[in-house]
């Protein structure tokens, strides 16, 4: 990768920027993209010791959740410095932007058939604890306990405990398992709303639609505020259109 040039006249962040603010919702992220080199963007070296902000990464995964505030559940730590990364993030309950934790193949070659999700994700090991709150929390909190439920990849039960008009939800239980396609229908045929608007981006971007991506990603970072990580994300996104287009 070349590195930024330094002046900007169309006033956009550089990839440096970006990254630098992407990442800042990861406890020990700034510094270390700071220090990493005078301009030269080697993301992933950067990407490799970052831990996530449990804190950070729990009010990014409750953004849409209109319940009062919830504790942390059991095991969410050791969920989210799991390190596996992933890619196609879409906004919906129980996710959160940092498990984009590899910026190389966003920035570099690019191959969206490759970074979507596939369906064939096994079931997190482990995880007793997270496991035992989303069966507690399931008729009390039915879209955050199947968000949960979805992350872990426990897809059946996602399913059956979302309820009928969770739209959103219903159609990111579906971009998870595979169904890519017919989950951007289903975003297409939404009202517009921020986590609706970052969504259908999202897909256009990874299923390689990336000149219809750009605006609806455009419209996305307009209305997502600027102090959540999904604003950040949708930024993200956006460059990888600009820079692949």
């Amino acid at each position: 990768m070349t590195t930024p040039n330094t002046t900007n006249s169309t006033k956009q962040p550089t990839i440096s920027d970006l990254m630098v603010r992407f990442l800042a919702n990861r406890s020990d992220a700034v510094n270390a993209a700071v220090e990493s080199g005078e301009g030269e963007v080697e993301l992933h070296e950067v990407a490799a010791g970052f831990r996530v902000d449990p804190r950070a990464a729990w009010n990014d995964a409750t953004t849409n959740h209109t319940a009062a505030a919830v504790p942390l559940p059991p095991d969410w730590a050791t969920l989210v410095n799991q390190p596996s990364s992933a890619f196609a993030v879409s906004m919906a309950a129980g996710n959160f932007p940092q498990r984009v934790r590899d910026l190389h193949p966003l920035l570099t070659k690019f191959n969206p058939t490759e970074l979507r999700p596939s369906g064939t994700q096994q079931p997190s090991p482990g995880l007793n604890g997270l496991r035992g709150w989303i069966s507690k929390q399931s008729a009390s909190q039915p879209i955050l306990a199947a968000g949960l439920a979805r992350l872990i990849g426990e897809f059946d039960t996602a399913e059956k405990l979302l309820p009928a008009d969770a739209a959103n939800e219903r159609a990111a239980l579906q971009w998870h398992r595979g169904h890519c396609e017919a989950a951007l229908a289903a975003w297409n045929a939404m009202p517009e709303s921020p986590a609706v608007l970052f969504n259908r981006g999202m897909a256009l971007l990874f299923l390689g639609k990336i000149a219809d991506a750009k605006p609806v990603l455009m419209k996305a970072v307009a209305t997502i505020p600027e102090t959540s990580g999904w604003n950040s994300l949708a930024r993200l996104y956006l460059a990888v259109a600009e820079i692949h287009g």
